[in-house]
């Protein structure tokens, strides 16, 4: 986060949830820096230790596409939902 002209802005940061389980199996710790690569496309994140997070699932929001997570996914949609294959991707986290 940042002030600016006294008003409170929020750095955009892309975060890849892990669980701990996970996380120390990849000997990431909260705040590292990771790379998420699928089949598809790789993308830098910050990791967010936390057991919301099933272990063996990782989660990371689209919300900026500077970071490539975008690129993770591929090109697919739902014939009826026009929804992204994105809950399917396999992927593979690595320190950064």
């Amino acid at each position: 986060m940042t002030r600016r002209g006294g008003n409170l802005d929020l750095d955009p940061v892309d975060l890849l949830d892990i669980h701990p389980d996970d996380a120390n199996r990849y000997d990431v710790r909260d705040g590292t820096q990771v790379t998420v690569e699928s089949r598809h496309g790789q993308a830098r994140l910050t990791a967010r230790v936390s057991e919301q997070t099933a272990p063996g699932q990782v989660f990371c929001s689209f919300h900026f596409p500077a970071s490539g997570v975008n690129n993770l996914t591929s090109d697919h949609a739902d014939t009826v939902t026009s929804c992204p294959e994105y809950k399917v991707t396999a992927v593979r986290v690595a320190r950064a």
